[in-house]
């Protein structure tokens, strides 16, 4: 049996459904009202049922259906026992514009296809449906914010399935390595034939609930006609704002409906300011101290976070007549700046000059990101009507959280040492 062309049933209906449609409100201009009219109505209601069985039809033969074709009519094969992500539209910006069309009733079966590929047989749109972007698309988005962030690329990333919303794993609950590893195993010195004491390890369950990430952004009629355009722009604004909106939550975000941020977290250690201290200054003694309460194995990791405020008081760092600041560049043409041998990433996603949180120093491979790899996009035919404006809305779930939970207390020291080590404030 040849393949049905949805598409063009769907669109022909309502080729036939708009046609009624004007023959009834011809009828009611000429004041022609009564049982003909009466008819007419009946036969636009009836052509509008015609279209709803048609599209879910559609829904319901693309979940069925065998592996489709890609536009240049290469069948998606296997790989690795995995199929490979359909690719049937050739930009963002052409899904795009389908989207915009299927929110005036114009449904591109192409659209159908890509939602069941990714999310299954939900194909419900409206404030928690949509249309899923094409993955290829999605990754892209998702990579680029990774690999433009300097905290997205360095914090540990997993990727849940499409179908999971939340994630579970075990890891050790370990505060105390003075004289046991992973919450009790120990290790001893033994004489041949000796036993020694039965240890082992402790572990707590870790969860975390996806939650949800929204951006909106609009595009004008004749910007909609621009596919190779709009995949630029739209690519560009979705990977910056998402970039932007996930290193804010991963440094200092509350944990309610988003990441808990490195700043709150209970493993992250505050040092105390200098009795003597001046109001919104950074001293080479904050510094070193700050340094001392770190991890010594994981050091190769540390980076240092600052607020761009926090510049002028980090190039003034001296100790012994020797600057511990390097400029950017140097012999080794090093893109950042560095202090006490440690990249330094200005973010304004620190906190104020001089307010607790303005720096931080910290090993990013102790934050733990999961995200989704789908993302949503809806569009809106309300936002902006009178301005011919049309709102694409992205949402994305992904969450986060620092591993440790608690400072970690060494052996034959009264300091704790953690990954997260931020200093007090100086007001």
């Amino acid at each position: 049996m040849p393949k049905m062309d949805y598409f063009a049933l769907i669109n022909q209906a309502k080729a036939e459904k708009a046609a009624l449609v004007d023959q009834a409100d011809q009828m009611i201009a000429d004041k022609k009202f009564g049982t003909d009219l009466e008819t007419i109505q009946n036969k636009i209601k009836d052509k509008a049922a015609e279209i709803d069985q048609i599209t879910n039809q559609a829904a319901i033969s693309a979940a069925g259906a065998d592996p489709v074709k890609n536009p240049d009519g290469v069948q998606d094969d296997k790989d690795g026992g995995k199929e490979k992500p359909l690719k049937v539209f050739n930009s963002l910006g052409e899904q795009l514009q389908a989207i915009r069309n299927a929110a005036k009733g114009e449904v591109d079966e192409r659209l159908i296809r890509v939602n069941n590929a990714i999310m299954g047989t939900n194909t419900e749109t409206g404030a928690d449906g949509g249309y899923a972007i094409q993955e290829d698309f999605a990754g892209n988005i998702l990579e680029s914010a990774a690999q433009t962030g300097e905290i997205l690329s360095r914090v540990d990333t997993y990727t849940c399935s499409a179908n999971s919303n939340s994630v579970r794993w075990m890891t050790a609950k370990e505060e105390d390595i003075s004289d046991s590893v992973f919450g009790g195993v120990k290790m001893f010195w033994a004489e041949e034939g000796e036993t020694v004491e039965a240890t082992k390890p402790q572990f707590r369950e870790a969860r975390l609930e996806l939650e949800k990430m929204m951006g909106f952004a609009y595009a004008t009629e004749e910007l909609l006609q621009d596919a190779a355009f709009m995949s630029s722009l739209f690519g560009r604004a979705f990977m910056i704002g998402a970039r932007r909106l996930l290193e804010g939550a991963i440094i200092s975000g509350d944990g309610e409906k988003k990441p808990l941020g490195m700043l709150n977290s209970t493993a992250t250690i505050e040092v105390a300011k200098a009795a003597d201290q001046g109001a919104g200054t950074i001293t080479a003694d904050n510094i070193f101290s700050m340094w001392q309460r770190t991890l010594h194995e994981y050091r190769s990791r540390l980076v240092w976070l600052a607020h761009p405020d926090a510049e002028l008081q980090l190039q003034k760092l001296t100790f012994n007549g020797e600057s511990i600041w390097m400029p950017e560049g140097g012999l080794r043409d090093t893109p950042f700046q560095k202090v006490l041998g440690r990249p330094v990433i200005y973010t304004d996603h620190m906190s104020a000059l001089g307010t607790k949180g303005d720096i931080m120093l910290c090993d990013p491979m102790k934050y733990l990101l999961v995200k989704k790899g789908s993302v949503k996009q809806d569009w809106s035919m309300h936002v902006e009507f009178l301005t011919a404006q049309h709102c694409f809305r992205v949402i994305y779930r992904c969450n986060g959280k620092p591993k440790v939970d608690a400072p970690l207390k060494i052996k034959n020291s009264t300091l704790t040492r953690s990954p997260f080590v931020t200093l007090a404030a100086r007001q």
